[in-house]
């Protein structure tokens, strides 16, 4: 059975992504994309659909002779895993990561750092979601010279077009289905391990050196957080090149380390404690007293101790704002780094996510392929990269747009694949799901729906980039004008949301919404970039899209916008009219929408549902879970309209559902207290960190 949504880490090259368990498996990775069909399926299966363990061979016993707990953490701002077993007095640390110098490769080295640990190792090797076996060949291994090198042994695995090559410093050995052995670490000994994907018609690629690949990756990484503003870093001890000496390597420096603008102002408490110190000394070279308590009279004792704790200075509000405000820092910047791993460097594109089918309901039917790429997310993304300096990580999304909508510019699309290819065809999988949750998608059948926000987000986007200095192209304005001639058709469309539902279509306030941000772009292209366009015809629309809204999108006797034209129901979405300028964030019209989010579909956590489905109007039965990417749209929302401490309140709420490595997927689950859906979500961490950058950090 698969691990807790919460319990994997990410992995990632750039153009796909493995799932490490806390348990020490990889229980999935698609080969050589993010979108391929996968090598390890048993996330939504079980072992023998595929999976890669390393772990003690006391935590996979039933019943373990000797204590057991990990802790694990991210090497700083890389994608590099670090996770320390420790088993009774002994303890071994492992770290994995996917080099980004190129190929498709997973390296896991296991290092000894006290006594003596037992690890097994368990490879199930599959092809197309655990359905094909590959025949596993044992090939012996020679030096330069043609003399025999058992170092250089590996197993090949060759089904088809596909093929995957193992090494290590020991080959697991067993039936073809699954390789197993078991070894022993001691403190000081390492073993390194590489899995590596490759064209069955190709040879396999060379073996992976461990330091330089490490030394590489981990550069790489964060050379791309280097451009993070030098601004929002969190601030170091003075003097303190690298973290303690009693954390693991690559730890991060715990956040009760003061700071040395708090050293400044506590000199009272430095002062009072030295004097204590001091007289204390004192008072022990006058006795002669050779223990640690000093024979002193009672009411001297209680002078000493009562003059130290009156100049103790507690936490101030100050001390425990800029604690939560260094939080929210790291929190973003952990999420640019989720943007950089989930945007393929072969095309450019960014992926909702690394997996398929995770139930947004635990044993539920909301079960969607999300390794697809949403125009909408890769615009917000755009605006994100672009405000963080990543100038060529926006070229690449800029660049894959277009070359999505050369397709049919007149027939948008909502998702695309990797490639910006049109994939309508969405297939089941003959998996058992996530437990028990059916069924399990290949595909995603929305890609034929017309989502009108998406349409409104690419040109609202490319209207950023102008303000941002960047010029259009003999590609990007002609493609532009076509988005927006295919949209005055649209005027008064029905679509099924940017929810993507299944009940009938509707007139959605949002999706016109989006149109009228689109006009408002192309009309502001016109009149303010002196590009070329039928702006008179654009300014119609965009007013008479705004009168529309205002007249049936808005509900005078609620007295607030609602999510379809002539409904009383609210949605989430409506929490973006302000985003994209429709209306001011302290409209009372929007802070009535809020009051009416609030009473209808917010979760007792504080945390919203994208919309009320006591109608089943998604075309299931029941609600489904609280949604991070609305609650945190609801965050900023609360900021910007006055409202920081609920902002802030909110904020804290979605950071303790988010896991311990700080990722997040679709929802979560408070009965249960666990995430649910895809994982990680790319909207849910662009969402995160517009959130926080409304707090002006």
């Amino acid at each position: 059975m698969a691990s807790f949504i919460e319990d994997y880490a990410l992995l990632s090259d750039m153009n796909t992504g493995a799932l490490v368990s806390r348990t020490g498996s990889i229980d999935w990775f698609c080969a050589p994309r993010f979108d391929s069909r996968a090598v390890f399926a048993a996330l939504l299966g079980e072992r023998e659909h595929g999976r890669w363990l390393l772990a003690p061979l006391e935590s996979v016993n039933p019943a373990p002779v000797e204590e057991i707990r990990t802790e694990r953490s991210y090497r700083e701002n890389t994608f590099i895993l670090q996770t320390v077993w420790f088993v009774g007095d002994a303890s071994v640390r492992v770290t994995e990561f996917m080099p980004l110098s190129g190929g498709t490769t997973i390296v896991r080295n296991v290092e000894g750092l006290t006594g003596e640990v037992t690890m097994y190792h368990e490879l199930a090797l599959r092809f197309d979601y655990g359905k094909t076996i590959p025949w596993v060949t044992r090939y012996e291994g020679v030096d330069a010279a043609g003399t025999p090198d058992s170092s250089a042994d590996m197993l090949v695995g060759m089904a088809g077009p596909h093929a995957l090559v193992f090494r290590g410093d020991s080959l697991p050995e067993g039936d073809p289905e699954s390789k197993a052995e078991t070894f022993t670490v001691s403190a000081g000994q390492s073993y390194t391990f590489t899995l590596s994907y490759f064209a069955s018609n190709h040879n396999p690629p060379a073996p992976v050196d461990y330091p330089t690949a490490l030394t590489y990756t981990q550069e790489q990484w964060q050379e791309w957080s280097d451009l993070y503003s030098p601004a929002d870093s969190l601030p170091e001890a003075e003097g303190q090149d690298a973290a303690p000496a009693h954390l693991p390597e690559g730890g991060q420096v715990p956040t009760g380390v003061r700071t040395s603008e708090q050293a400044e102002q506590a000199p009272a408490t430095i002062s009072a404690v030295r004097e204590v110190e001091t007289k204390t000394s004192s008072i022990l070279l006058e006795t002669g007293s050779n223990t640690s308590a000093p024979e002193v009279d009672e009411a001297t004792y209680h002078e000493l101790a009562q003059t130290a704790a009156s100049q103790v200075v507690a936490p101030s509000a100050e001390d425990h704002r800029e604690e939560a405000n260094a939080r929210y820092r790291e929190a973003r910047l952990r999420s640019l780094l989720v943007l950089r791993a989930l945007i393929s460097r072969e095309t450019g594109a960014l992926v909702a996510s690394v997996t398929t089918s995770l139930p947004e309901v635990i044993g539920g039917k909301r079960n969607y392929d999300f390794r697809f790429t949403w125009l909408r997310d890769v615009a917000m993304a755009m605006d994100v990269t672009l405000t963080h300096g990543h100038e060529r990580e926006t070229a690449q999304l800029r660049n894959w747009i277009l070359r999505a909508l050369a397709n049919n510019p007149r027939r948008i699309h909502a998702v695309y694949g990797l490639a910006g290819e049109k994939d309508d065809i969405e297939r089941r999988l003959a998996l058992p799901g996530y437990e028990g949750s059916q069924p399990v998608r290949s595909g995603n059948g929305s890609g034929d729906q017309f989502q009108g926000d998406a349409l409104g987000q690419v040109l609202v986007t490319f209207a950023n980039l102008r303000e941002a200095g960047v010029a259009e192209d003999h590609l990007s304005w002609p493609i532009q004008k076509a988005l927006l001639n295919a949209a005055t058709e649209r005027i008064g469309g029905t679509d099924r949301s940017m929810w993507e539902t299944f009940g009938e279509p509707a007139i959605y306030t949002h999706s016109q919404a989006m149109l009228w941000a689109a006009f408002d772009a192309g009309v502001s292209a016109v009149r303010d970039f002196g590009l070329d366009g039928d702006a008179a015809t654009w300014e119609h629309c965009r007013d008479a899209v705004a009168d529309e809204i205002l007249s049936r999108g808005f509900n005078a006797d609620l007295g607030c916008f609602v999510s379809t034209y002539g409904g009383t129901a609210v949605d989430a979405s409506l929490l973006q009219l302000p985003q994209i300028g429709l209306v001011d964030w302290d409209d009372p019209r929007m802070l009535a929408t809020v009051e009416r989010i609030e009473a209808t579909i917010r979760h007792s956590s504080g945390m919203i549902y994208r919309y009320d489905n006591s109608d089943s109007q998604d075309g299931f039965e029941g609600q489904d879970n609280p949604h991070f990417i609305s609650s945190l749209w609801l965050a900023e929302q609360y900021i910007r309209s006055g409202r920081e401490a609920d902002g802030r309140a909110l904020l804290d709420t979605v950071l303790d559902c988010a896991n311990d490595l700080g990722l997040m997927s679709s929802e979560y689950d408070f009965e249960q207290q666990r995430l649910t859906g895809n994982f990680p979500q790319a909207l849910a961490h662009i969402s995160l960190i517009r959130a926080v950058e409304a707090l002006g950090l």
